[in-house]
C-alpha cells in the first residue's frame, strides 16, 4: 500500500480522471464551456494533428478502482488519524463536476465513514494551466468533532503536456500531446490537445510525465 503525500495521491488519482484528476473547464448540458481567451483552443490544424479524447464514467471508476486503497494522513502534529480511502462507487460526470462515493476507514481511530467528495475544474489564467479543486467533504472523527478533508487536499496542476507517450521499435520518436482543454461533460470527460512527434534523448528519456 502506498504512503505517498496527500497532495501526491490525489494528484496521481486524478490527473486521469480530472486525473489523472483528476483536473480545466466546465461543460454544461453536455456541451464544453467556453475557455478563457488566454486559453482557447486553437483551430485545428489542416494536418489534422488536433485530436479530441471523450474518456466516460465507467472507464474513469474502473482507473480509480485500480488505484485504490491509499493510506493518508490527516490533522497536525497533535492530532492525526491515519486514513484508507478506498472502494470507489457511483462517479457521475455532471454540469461541470465530478462526484463519487469513497470509503474512509480509520486504522488509529474508530472511523468508518462513507464521504461523497465534489471535484470541481479550474483555469488559472496567470499560470495558464488547469486545476482540479476539491470541494468542502467533512469528515466526522469520534471525539473531535468534524474536520473538513479540503484543508489537506490543495488543488492540483493537471500537466499541460504529456511526453513520450509512445516509443517507435526502430527509432528514438516520441508522441507528445499538448492539452488545450479539458471539460466535464455530461457522463464524460472530454479532452482536447494537439499531437506531435519529437526526437526522444538517447540518455534520460522517460515513458511517460
Amino acid at each position: 500500500m502506498r504512503t505517498d503525500s496527500v497532495r501526491g495521491r490525489w494528484r496521481t488519482a486524478l490527473i486521469t480522471a480530472v486525473v489523472a484528476v483528476g483536473a480545466a473547464a466546465s461543460a454544461a448540458a453536455g456541451v464544453p464551456a467556453p475557455l478563457p481567451s488566454s486559453a482557447a483552443s486553437p483551430a485545428a490544424p489542416v494536418d489534422g494533428s488536433e485530436v479530441r479524447f471523450i474518456v466516460g464514467e465507467s472507464s474513469l471508476l474502473d482507473w480509480l478502482r485500480a488505484a485504490t486503497p491509499y493510506a493518508v494522513t490527516i490533522g497536525t502534529q497533535l492530532v492525526r488519524a491515519d486514513l484508507i480511502l478506498l472502494d470507489p462507487t457511483d462517479l457521475h460526470l455532471k454540469d461541470g463536476k465530478a462526484t463519487l462515493r469513497i470509503r474512509a476507514k480509520g486504522t488509529t481511530l474508530p472511523i468508518d465513514q462513507t464521504l461523497t467528495p465534489v471535484i470541481t475544474l479550474a483555469f488559472d489564467r496567470e499560470q495558464n494551466a488547469y486545476f482540479g479543486v476539491l470541494s468542502s467533504l467533512p469528515l466526522a472523527i469520534p471525539g473531535l468533532g468534524s474536520v473538513d478533508l479540503k484543508e489537506f487536499f490543495p488543488r492540483f496542476a493537471i500537466p499541460a503536456v504529456l511526453e513520450n507517450l509512445w516509443r517507435f521499435a526502430d527509432k528514438p520518436v516520441g508522441l507528445n500531446l499538448k492539452i488545450h482543454r479539458i471539460a466535464i461533460l455530461d457522463r464524460a470527460l472530454e479532452v482536447g490537445a494537439e499531437i506531435t512527434f519529437a526526437p526522444i534523448p538517447p540518455v534520460g528519456a522517460r515513458s511517460a510525465r
